[in-house]
Formats: structure tokens, sequence, C-alpha cells
């Protein structure tokens, strides 16, 4: 007996090296469709206490600094524009097959209360290449086209 199925891969990564982890702002806010973590939003309305609606960001601009060693790459904030990083820590079940436990599966769903960081200049975001819209170049200057990095 055999199963066919086919998992959508997503962009991953990390906040690297961020200052909202330590001194700054980790906003909670309520995205309007299917958002990948490690992609760009910014914050709208208000909703409720430590609540606010998505918006598209602008003004983003970074410098792609290197590939890391599991494939991601190293952006470097220049600037941060409104944009803020989306990072909700995926929780995956222990007992699932390898092939389900890969970052890469998950998404937050639209509706979802996301875990999105204030960036400032200087900042390192470890983005999969899946969060660019276009194989990334050392060196290159980045912006944003839509969520992804362009």
């Amino acid at each position: 007996m055999a199963i066919r199925y086919a998992i959508e891969s997503h962009t991953w990564g990390a906040p690297a090296k961020v200052k909202s982890a330590i001194a700054g702002h980790i906003y909670n806010v309520q995205v309007s469709e299917d958002t990948d973590n490690c992609s760009f939003i910014a914050k709208d309305a208000w909703l409720s206490f430590d609540l606010y609606s998505d918006k598209a960001a602008t003004g983003f601009s970074g410098i792609v600094r290197e590939q890391a060693a599991n494939g991601n790459y190293n952006v470097e904030v220049v600037n941060p524009g409104d944009a803020l990083f989306v990072y909700t820590v995926p929780v995956i079940e222990e007992e699932w097959t390898n092939n389900f436990k890969k970052e890469s599966n998950f998404f937050n769903a639209e509706g979802d209360v996301v875990r999105a960081y204030e960036l400032a200049p200087g900042d390192i975001l470890e983005i999969s290449e899946a969060g660019f819209t276009a194989t990334p170049t050392i060196g290159a200057t980045v912006t944003l086209s839509g969520k992804k990095l362009a």
C-alpha cells in the first residue's frame, strides 16, 4: 500500500540578531492573509490591547551579507522603514515523521496572531531562499516586493 502527499514549502529562518529581542518592541499582529514566517508586514489599526491589524510594509532596505551554513541568507537591515519581521516559533509535534517536521512546512494562517519584531539598522535576519523573489546575491541591496525581499 502507498500514499502520495505534497507539502507546500514556505519561507523560514529566524531573527538572528535583532535589537527588539532585547530592548524594543515585539508586536502582536493579526494577519489578514496566509503569511510565512520570516516575511515582512507593518502594523496598522489597533484592534485591542497589544493587538494590531496588518498592512503592507514600505521603505525597507537591507544588504545580503552572507550565506549561512544551513543555506539561508543573512541580511543586514539598512533602513527598516515601517517593516516588522514576522517570526512565530513553530510548534512541531515530536512524533511526526522527519518530512513533516521541517520548518519550511509551516506558515501563519489568515487570522492568526503573529509575533512581529520591530527592526533597527544593523539588525541581522536569517531568511531562506524562499523569502526572496529571486536567488539572492551576496553584497546586493534588497528591498521589499510584497512580503518578500527583492
